[in-house]
């Protein structure tokens, strides 16, 4: 819960910073949203990324039309408000670092355009892209921006997206997404605010720190312990999630050689999928989309791996996180609400049905084991030990042995069209961060009847990341295949 001073602000406007610089304010991070600043290296954010892409001959940027897109934000930046908050961290991590108010808060510095020479190709968009990722977040300033490509081919505009792991998860930032982009080329008119936004003052580090150590003392509000019965029925259920996680996690991971140090340049590839495709699959196996998504990538490594002349594995271990949030219970919070399940993907020789099944049968043994509540509750003790020993954790997870070979995300997005300034959003190219000595990565989201796959590498470890994107496209298509001998 949000901290505050000497009670809020009085209304008005006639009063000048001075005086609201005399009300405080501060919002300290939990422990899962501190792993995320602990973890990073300066050379590895932990960012997350999304590249939107809209029509021509839109007014969705300044220049090219409407100044639409710094309006649109700028209309509904009070339905953000850690959009206007910018990281403290406590010196020598006696206190986990804290949201505050940046009193210097100006859009223009989160919202920017570039030109493209025109047309700008596919290659040049992509450059570009990996460019704008590469380049590190200002940490003085809140910690996301937009950038407004223009010049591609038809007129088209690209928005990068970038948002530090730290405020928001894959979830909130698709919520974020559908408030920000409208559901009709008309627009959605959104009531201002009842006040002007006023920065608050930031407390002393002395002060935080002792807010901090005593709010230990008396509880949290959201990370309370439960009650003794609730607590010993969660800690039942999930006791035999611990001991799956824990063998998962201690065991050695297998040899492969995007599993190195990263460097700090990126690149990426993306493929395209109808939905009604692993729906039909679905329908057809009794699967989930999910397990449909993971045996794509399962076929995919395997097919990659074994052209690259590679030790192929008969398991690749993957990190897949899962929100904790509950369906159709609006979150004010925006940070991270996720646990994961350590999955080994069979990538040994196999037919794609084979494949399919088999993780099919392994996500549902996890689900019953309750690795996710098990990680969940390991994330909530978490918030009870002292920041050192996060800050610890998370150099561990740096090293290369730890953790699982790569990180796969997969979110659900709004399957209805999407639009900003009346132009419509035809594609959403998700990138989750890369973490630290996995080279390679994979995101997910579906988006108005079509799944689009991200891939995210470090060039300098992956430079044949294309080439991966070719074998998942050979194995989206063995699904495909698999539906039409069914239909048959």
């Amino acid at each position: 819960m949000p901290r505050g001073g000497p009670g809020p602000a009085p209304r008005g406007h006639d009063r000048d910073r001075r005086d609201v610089r005399l009300v405080t304010f501060y919002e300290p991070l939990n422990a899962r949203d501190a792993w995320f600043v602990y973890a990073e290296r300066r050379d590895v954010p932990l960012d997350i990324a999304t590249v939107y892409v809209f029509e021509g001959g839109s007014r969705v940027a300044g220049g090219r039309g409407a100044a639409g897109l710094e309006r649109t934000i700028g209309e509904r930046l009070h339905l953000f408000p850690r959009y206007r908050q910018k990281l403290h961290r406590i010196a020598l991590n006696i206190g986990h670092p804290v949201w505050v108010d940046d009193p210097d808060f100006d859009l223009a510095h989160h919202v920017r355009h570039e030109t493209l020479p025109e047309p700008a190709t596919g290659a040049v968009a992509r450059a570009a892209v990996a460019r704008i990722l590469t380049t590190p977040l200002d940490r003085g300033r809140p910690l996301w921006e937009m950038v407004v490509l223009h010049g591609l081919a038809g007129g088209r505009v690209m928005v990068v997206n970038r948002v530090h792991h730290a405020m928001v998860d894959g979830v909130a930032h698709r919520d974020i997404m559908t408030t920000l982009f409208d559901d009709s080329p008309e627009g959605t008119v959104v009531p201002e605010p009842a006040t002007p936004w006023r920065p608050r003052g930031a407390p002393h580090d002395v002060v935080l720190v002792w807010r901090q150590l005593t709010s230990r003392l008396v509880g949290r509000d959201e990370e309370d312990m439960p009650g003794p019965l609730t607590g010993l029925l969660l800690w039942l259920a999930a006791w035999r999630g611990f001991l799956q996680l824990g063998r998962s996690v201690l065991m050695p991971r297998p040899r492969l050689f995007f599993n190195r140090r990263l460097g700090p340049r990126r690149t990426g590839r993306g493929l395209r999928v109808s939905l009604d495709d692993f729906r039909a699959l679905k329908r057809l196996l009794g699967c989930t989309i999910n397990d449909a998504v993971l045996a794509v990538v399962a076929e995919g490594l395997h097919r990659w791996l074994t052209a690259r002349g590679e030790r192929v594995p008969d398991r690749v271990r993957v990190f897949v996180p899962v929100s904790m949030r509950v369906p159709g219970v609006k979150d004010e919070a925006a940070g991270n609400r996720i646990s994961g399940l350590v999955f080994d993907l069979p990538t040994g020789p196999m037919s794609m049905e084979d494949r399919l099944r088999q993780i099919h049968r392994t996500t549902g043994d996890l689900k019953r084991s309750k690795q996710a509540l098990a990680a969940d509750k390991l994330a909530g003790l978490a918030s009870w030990a002292p920041p050192t020993l996060l800050v610890l954790a998370g150099r561990v997870m740096s090293t290369p042995q730890a953790g699982a070979n790569m990180n796969v995300t997969n979110v659900p997005g709004p399957q209805q069209a999407l639009y900003t300034g009346g132009a419509r959003l035809l594609e959403v190219w998700p990138f989750a961060p890369l973490y630290p000595s996995m080279a390679l990565g994979l995101a997910v989201v579906s988006y108005n009847g079509d799944v689009f796959f991200g891939l995210g590498a470090d060039p300098g470890v992956v430079d044949d990341v294309e080439t991966f994107a070719g074998h998942l496209r050979a194995a989206a298509d063995s699904c495909l295949a698999l539906v039409r001998a069914g239909a048959e």
